[in-house]
């Protein structure tokens, strides 16, 4: 190189030097990422988003929503999320029915274990997400409980009667509301009766640690501890002996295996033919009340033994979920953890308008959110907790044998022995694969 050429090159690199030093800094690009959500659950999505995309530019998420649920729940972890251009993120049902497992089993999902440090989830939904590699690859977004009994006050008030707090006065209240002509306790027979109601039993007959193990014990992976609990012991065969005494004593309405028709069940409580109704929080919204048109309100089933777990049952498995394999992993676990805050779950709750599962929500922002009823509810897991439903732990089979078991025994076709001896027939069966 000449001289002059040198001197030259200095002065072109002297003056592109002197420009940096007074040219801003170009901002590097945002990271995009894909979301995907359906439904309530996806109007929730898309309002929280909408608050991180404010707050956080430098990490843009657009949410995509699915229209097909069906289709969605049984095809996208074998081809959307597996694939190279599938989403980074999704909100997902975490359980064994929806290929959660599955997917955790391929290394598909990211371990999202710091997101339950802050204590704010109860107990029962921290066990439910914690896999026996001690990792959690979801972190719960709603959550409803299940099963209460509504009540009609006024017949209630009517025939002299208050909330039962045992079994015996459960049965000896609806001999009373028989005799001033109305039926006793109605609800869906699908999933109140053989699903819901059998629940409730489960929390009420098992111990913690018996419940937490047979919710787990159909699976080859159950620990040798856990095994030890079986269906067939004293405690799961009272579960089917009071099912059986619901109905011999009263309690189930006439004609309970015959109300199929959800809103057949419901409109005999809202027309005032029956004194309760079991269902969901999803009926504390207004909607029930509404259409009511009496004063009405809750209770829970009684203890059947002084240990037991409950009161009541979460259905936590909705979640969000981050994708492992995805390049940027991290960036969508920033996401996730805004979600999963007491923020981004308050902002999610007011745009999907379903609970949220923390149970750190201050009681005042819970009432400003939610109907009294719905508040309560919320106030009450807070501080009891809830376990994880039996439905959202176990394999479709095994839920059908279940309530394959139950109808029999509410219709009189097995004995509660019988049906406790299928179920662990079943475990058996889910275990050897």
């Amino acid at each position: 190189m000449t001289t002059t050429g040198a001197i030259r090159k200095r002065a072109i690199v002297a003056l592109l030097l002197g420009a940096a030093a007074i040219t801003p800094a170009i901002s590097a690009d945002p990271i995009n990422l894909r979301m995907t959500a359906l439904g309530n659950a996806g109007q929730g999505v898309q309002g929280v988003i909408a608050v991180w995309n404010k707050a956080h530019p430098e990490i843009h998420v657009s949410v995509e929503m699915q229209a097909d649920e069906t289709n969605w729940q049984a095809t996208a972890p074998t081809t959307m999320f597996t694939s190279g251009d599938g989403p980074d993120l999704s909100w997902w049902w975490c359980s064994p029915a929806f290929q959660y497992k599955d997917m955790i089993g391929a290394g598909l999902l990211a371990p999202l274990d710091d997101l339950y440090k802050s204590g704010a989830y109860p107990a029962g939904t921290v066990t439910y997400f914690t896999e026996p590699d001690g990792h959690k690859y979801g972190v719960n977004t709603d959550v409803v409980w299940t099963p209460y009994i509504y009540y009609n006050k006024d017949i209630f008030a009517k025939v002299g009667i208050t909330p039962p707090k045992t079994w015996d006065e459960l049965y000896a209240d609806s001999a009373k509301i028989r005799a001033a002509g109305y039926q006793t306790m109605v609800t869906l027979y699908d999933y109140g009766m053989v699903n819901h109601l059998v629940d409730a039993l489960m929390m009420r007959s098992w111990t913690q640690n018996e419940y937490n193990a047979l919710l787990a014990n159909w699976s080859p992976k159950a620990s040798a501890d856990s095994l030890k609990y079986k269906w067939t012991d004293p405690d799961g065969v009272r579960i089917f002996q009071t099912l059986k005494d619901i109905v011999a004593k009263g309690f189930a309405a006439d004609g309970f295996a015959g109300l199929t028709d959800p809103e057949v069940a419901k409109s005999l409580f809202t027309s005032g033919k029956a004194a309760m109704f079991q269902d969901g929080s999803w009926d504390s919204n207004g909607d029930l009340a509404k259409a009511a048109k009496f004063p009405l309100d809750f209770f829970y089933y009684p203890p059947i033994q002084e240990k037991a777990y409950g009161p009541v049952g979460s259905w936590v498995p909705n979640c969000f979920i981050a994708f492992a394999k995805k390049p940027n992993v991290d960036a969508a676990k920033q996401v996730i953890a805004f979600l999963a805050s007491t923020d981004g779950a308050v902002a999610y709750a007011k745009a999907s308008g379903l609970t949220v599962g923390r149970t750190d929500i201050p009681s005042d922002t819970l009432k400003s959110m939610l109907n009294p009823m719905t508040a309560q509810m919320a106030e009450d897991v807070a501080k009891q907790g809830a376990p994880a439903l039996f439905e959202s732990s176990v394999p479709p089979d095994v839920l059908t044998a279940l309530k394959q078991a139950a109808g029999d025994v509410l219709t009189g076709g097995a004995t509660p022995e019988q049906a406790a001896q299928r179920m662990q027939d079943a475990y058996d069966k889910a275990r050897k694969g």
